[in-house]
């Protein structure tokens, strides 16, 4: 991280933005292949947590869409994206 420091206050403007666009793309890819790796692994019924507004939650996944999972929880249904899911 401190080399990727000392870079950043040497480069240009374009060069930062460069970088900027690279890491953001590699962060989507990433995101991407928790999503799907996630989506193959899980079906209706699993028990998963993820983290919500009140921290851990665990639930029941209902149904499974294409980036999304419904998941019960205490009798109220979240749409959580998988990549935020884990498998219990």
């Amino acid at each position: 991280m401190d080399i990727l420091k000392t870079m950043l206050m040497t480069w240009t403007d374009d060069e930062v933005s460069r970088a900027w666009s690279m890491i953001a793309e590699e962060g989507k890819l990433r995101k991407n292949k928790r999503t799907r790796n996630m989506k193959s692994s899980l079906a209706a019924g699993d028990t998963v947590s993820f983290n919500g507004r009140a921290g851990l939650v665990t639930g029941t996944i209902v149904r499974i869409k294409t980036k999304k999972a419904i998941i019960a929880v205490n009798g109220q249904n979240w749409d959580v994206p998988l990549a935020m899911l884990k498998k219990e």
